[in-house]
């Protein structure tokens, strides 16, 4: 019989046993019950994900990457971002204006995608024991960085399975499979970058399915159109990693593929100890039924370690760590995707006894993973709690190292890695007593801002999800009134800090560095008359190792120009330099807010040519805005 005709059996995952089934059910019961938990105290909301809420409310459309750039169509990942926030979008547009409701609605969304991807997976296999493979990748791979569920490489592999076992679904598709197939596939083109390797999979599929399993033309046509839709997605995603919008996080993105090296992470330590002996089941001959046995205790003893790790060490927990673990997302489904079509083609042979171990295996796993997850939605309840405390005792902007979540831990439960920091700016408008907003966290100077909270028109518009910002307009510190002509100094005694809006290293007795983005608050006192031309007096980090450096200024988000640092051994340290900025990018928004990003910024440690590991963007002594 050939390896295709054996995929057309019908096995049934009763076959496995009634304890095995038990085992499966309490897995998926005990995983929905812990996404509810997670929805329930917001926890979708950590890391990107309360920030993308307010944004997608605030403009009434969807998020989109747009740094107005010519790669913004193949790095925007607009598919993805479609799928994730357009049940909330609907749900706001069509009357829901309460944030607490469309924050569950959006949760719901970001859960729902693996679940519903599973059972595709199990209605599209003849032999339902095939649906181990993407258990194994959800409770082994994905489940690892749930923690930051907003991360697109979530709804790419949960994508991913449904499709692949669509293709090689054994007959041709009825109207139902079709539809699934085509709803599975459409945000494919623009998902992730990992699309690359998966989309590759996805058109080895098609190929196959056209020619062992499609008989009718149009059955063909159809898988031809497949195809090429994933052979799109491929190389948008190629263009994305090869012309990326921001160099550092792939970078980030390749070192953390050894994270689980460099991080106490005991999910993901364990996942991959499970992994290994999920493949040693396989491998030894099924004679060996002691040694099997053995095996699979010692992979229910592992995964036991999970809650046990996070139950007696709580102040350990970090959700940091699932940012980092995304990577996950593309590595554990990949090999299990290999290992699939091994079983699937016949290459490699696995009997029923086999398959109840690792059904038993993965259940437990699935089962521990949850209740570490259970756990961890608790002490993220515990951090808001604190942060609703800090938001009703002051008022106006807070800087973070003020505040009770700085601490790395409080009365013995994790506090400072449970929310990243820089969320807290969004986490404090959501979480303001009836939406009352009378304060707001601010990260530390070197951190991302979403929005600039010292400029009141810079605040999300959220009036009709019944925000008001009138308590903390009141407390907010008025901008420092600004003489066109003066000097901006930013030496430890000069006045620079009354116009910084966030990063900005501590200033020195020469001047002050930027990080990768850095931002100057600007008012003269109502709309300017004329173009103003900057003037600064400003270095880079250049050296051998990092010879080029280039400075985009932005006025209210709009480019004015761009400095350009190349290294030239002896030219002087610091110049002036200039630049025009126009009248219409100034009175965009009062006060205006001038933006320096850095491309090719650098530590001296990196480059060794020094111990300091802070990433050095733009070095300002002075600068100063002159009529044209």
């Amino acid at each position: 019989m050939k390896n295709s005709d054996l995929a057309r059996q019908p096995v049934r995952l009763s076959s496995m046993g009634t304890p095995v089934m038990v085992l499966v059910t309490m897995a998926a019961a005990a995983y929905l019950f812990q996404a509810c938990i997670a929805i329930a105290t917001g926890r979708h909301l950590f890391g990107d994900g309360s920030w993308l809420l307010l944004r997608l409310l605030a403009e009434n459309h969807i998020t989109h990457l747009n740094n107005n750039t010519w790669n913004d169509f193949f790095v925007g990942r607009l598919g993805s971002f479609s799928y994730q926030q357009l049940p909330t979008l609907l749900a706001s547009r069509m009357g829901v204006h309460s944030l607490n409701v469309l924050s569950v609605v959006f949760g719901v969304t970001l859960f729902s995608f693996k679940p519903l991807s599973i059972l595709l997976c199990y209605r599209f296999a003849r032999d339902k024991r095939y649906v181990l493979f993407p258990l194994l990748s959800l409770f082994a791979g994905t489940m690892n960085g749930e923690g930051y569920l907003i991360s697109e490489t979530h709804l790419m592999s949960a994508l991913f399975w449904a499709a692949l076992f669509g293709l090689l679904y054994p007959r041709e598709f009825g109207w139902f499979d079709l539809a699934a197939m085509i709803v599975v596939s459409a945000p494919l083109i623009l998902c992730y970058e990992t699309m690359a390797v998966f989309g590759l999979v996805l058109v080895g599929a098609c190929i196959y399915r056209r020619r062992a399993i499609a008989k009718s033309p149009q059955e063909k046509w159809l898988t031809v159109v497949f195809g090429a839709w994933y052979s799109l997605g491929v190389i948008f995603a190629l263009l994305a990693i090869i012309f990326p919008r921001d160099l550092t996080q792939r970078a980030d993105f390749f070192k953390g593929l050894l994270f689980v090296f460099h991080y106490r992470h005991i999910g993901a330590r364990v996942s991959w100890i499970v992994l290994i002996l999920c493949a040693m089941i396989v491998l030894i001959p099924a004679v060996h039924k002691k040694a099997l046995d053995l095996l699979v205790g010692l992979a229910i003893v592992c995964s036991l370690a999970i809650p046990a790790f996070i139950l007696i060490h709580p102040e350990l927990t970090s959700l940091d760590e699932h940012i980092v673990a995304r990577t996950m997302n593309a590595s554990v489904p990949l090999a299990l995707a290999g290992a699939f079509l091994a079983v699937y083609f016949g290459l490699v042979q696995v009997d029923t006894e086999k398959y109840q171990r690792l059904f038993a295996m993965v259940a437990v796993l699935g089962i521990c993973q949850s209740a570490w997850s259970l756990v961890a939605s608790r002490q993220w309840s515990n951090m808001l709690t604190v942060l609703r405390s800090e938001l009703r005792t002051h008022t106006g902007p807070v800087p973070f190292e003020n505040s009770l979540l700085s601490r790395p831990t409080l009365d013995g439960q994790p506090m400072r890695a449970m929310h990243a920091e820089w969320p807290l700016m969004s986490l404090s408008i959501v979480h303001a007593d009836e939406g009352k907003v009378q304060a707001i966290l601010l990260p530390s100077s070197t951190s991302f801002y979403p929005f600039d909270p010292h400029i009141p028109s810079a605040l999300p518009h959220l009036e009709r999800f019944h925000i008001n910002y009138s308590r903390y307009l009141a407390a907010l510190p008025k901008t420092s009134p600004y003489e066109l002509g003066q000097w901006i100094d930013f030496g430890d005694s000069g006045n620079a800090i009354t116009f910084e809006t966030g990063g900005w290293w501590r200033p020195e007795p020469w001047g002050t560095w930027t990080t990768e983005q850095a931002g100057l608050t600007i008012d003269v006192g109502g709309a300017v008359k004329s173009d103003l031309v900057t003037e600064a007096v400003a270095a880079v980090f250049v050296s051998e190792k990092n010879p080029a450096v280039d400075v985009e200024v932005l006025v209210n988000d709009a480019p004015a120009g761009e400095w350009s640092f190349r290294f030239k051994s002896g030219a002087p340290e610091y110049q002036t330099h200039r630049m025009v900025l126009s009248q219409k990018a100034l009175n965009k928004a009062v006060p205006a807010v001038i933006r320096f990003r850095v491309t090719g910024a650098g530590s001296p440690e990196s480059v060794g040519v020094g111990g300091d590991r802070r990433m050095l963007g733009l070095a300002l002594r002075r600068v100063r805005l002159l009529p044209q």
